[in-house]
């Protein structure tokens, strides 16, 4: 049996597994190893999780990143690579001591930048 073949014969066969009792599903599970050559623990978990038409779920839109904000990103990035990209926990406990130093280089930061960075 063609694997297309295979695939249309468990659609037809999951319609009547679906809606079948469970002394008919004994009898459906049999003729469809028979049919198919699957081991009968393998046509159940084949017939139970069988989607016909399914479309792919929209990832879930969660809260937007904090970091993402220009003015964070940049003095963030820029820091991290001069400290030899640090783990995020290095990272933090690095920031007090680089910030100083990036506010001489590179002009004073807002304090909403400084705080947003130390959080």
């Amino acid at each position: 049996m063609s694997p297309r073949s295979k695939k249309e014969y468990l659609q037809a066969v999951h319609r009547r597994y679906k809606n079948a009792s469970r002394r008919v599903k004994s009898s459906i599970l049999d003729e469809f190893c028979s049919n198919c050559g699957y081991h009968r623990k393998h046509a159940i978990r084949v017939l139970r999780h069988f989607k016909r038409f399914t479309q792919a779920k929209q990832k879930k839109k969660g809260k937007k990143s904090f970091y993402n904000q220009e003015t964070t990103l940049k003095p963030l990035k820029c820091i991290w690579l001069k400290a030899n990209l640090p783990c995020s926990k290095r990272l933090k406990a690095t920031l007090p001591l680089w910030i100083p130093g990036y506010a001489q280089t590179y002009g004073s930061l807002a304090n909403e930048t400084v705080n947003a960075l130390l959080a």
